[in-house]
């Protein structure tokens, strides 16, 4: 079954992206707030999602040996029930931040650069840098 949510939480984050990519820009623009300020916040909040679920289950441990409960044999990143819920719901929030960072990033660049060739060079060196990103957060 998680697989099945962390499927629909890959679709849900690609489907949605561009429409929290458009909200967001608009946003910024009535707030004054420059484009690259807006993709700078995105990102951190994808780095800061992207560290929470382990975080968390590192806290759940410590709170567990503090309070003297042993250790069941489960392992630590295959947590259960409400924590198991969590770490999928900080899944496709993370996946939705890094999907809005993409739709972001490649917005700007169609807009900043007048040449087509420069626009493309850019948008492919965008996902290079978001495959190497992803490479090295399978590592």
């Amino acid at each position: 079954m998680a697989d099945a949510l962390g499927s629909f939480g890959s679709d849900l984050a690609f489907s949605i992206s561009f429409a929290l990519s458009t909200e967001a820009l608009e946003a910024a623009r009535e707030a004054q707030m420059s484009e690259d300020e807006l993709v700078s916040i995105v990102i951190a909040l994808s780095v800061i999602f992207s560290a929470l679920p382990r975080s968390s289950l590192m806290l759940i441990r410590e709170i567990k040996r503090l309070s003297g409960k042993v250790e069941s044999k489960e392992a630590p990143s295959n947590p259960s029930g409400l924590a198991s819920f969590l770490t999928l719901l900080l899944g496709i929030a993370q996946r939705c931040a890094v999907s809005t960072a993409v739709q972001l990033l490649a917005t700007t660049v169609q807009t900043r650069q007048p040449l087509r060739s420069v626009r493309i060079v850019s948008l492919l060196s965008v996902i290079v840098f978001f495959i190497f990103v992803q490479g090295l957060r399978h590592r």
